[in-house]
């Protein structure tokens, strides 16, 4: 391995502080990126698993900002939002069996229509689903793919950062 080291400003008093601001303004940026990447696959993946998507669950998943003073943070998911919004994401995610759910019960009264039960008090009683709900696994799958492009993101973005800085 090689190492090469260059100094990027002039030493003096403010040396420490402009290099400590200058690691924070880049790890902010850095995660920024990372998030609005992983945002992005893990809508790919919800579109492309579901058989009839409609985007609902995938636009709940979206890289918000959680920074609080020099504390950098991001999120992808608010999960009160998702039980709130989508209430079946979780089960969707890890399957009827991942999550212990009771996938031998008895539908609420309903119908299908385009592939979805829909809830209607006029419609059909006694339906009871004869297989359980498969993961789509969209979370781990999207984890696995960050696991991949994160050192990728980092080295094409951090060396790039620091060299126009340099200049």
């Amino acid at each position: 391995m090689r190492i090469t080291v260059a100094v990027r400003g002039k030493v003096g008093s403010q040396f420490i502080r402009e290099e400590i601001q200058f690691v924070h303004n880049l790890s902010r940026s850095d995660l920024e990126r990372i998030a609005k990447e992983t945002e992005q696959i893990i809508k790919d993946t919800i579109m492309s698993k579901s058989r009839l998507p409609t985007g609902h669950l995938a636009n709940l998943f979206y890289a918000e900002d959680l920074s609080s003073g020099n504390e950098v943070a991001w999120g992808i998911g608010n999960i009160e939002e998702l039980d709130k919004e989508a209430p079946y994401w979780n089960h969707i995610d890890k399957g009827s069996e991942g999550i212990g759910a009771n996938w031998q019960h008895f539908l609420p009264k309903g119908f299908w229509e385009n592939g979805r039960w829909i809830e209607n008090a006029s419609g059909y009683s006694g339906i009871q689903p004869q297989t359980p709900i498969q993961a789509f696994n969209y979370i781990s799958e999207t984890l696995a793919q960050m696991n991949a492009r994160i050192p990728q993101l980092l080295k094409d973005t951090s060396i790039s950062s620091i060299l126009l800085r340099s200049r």
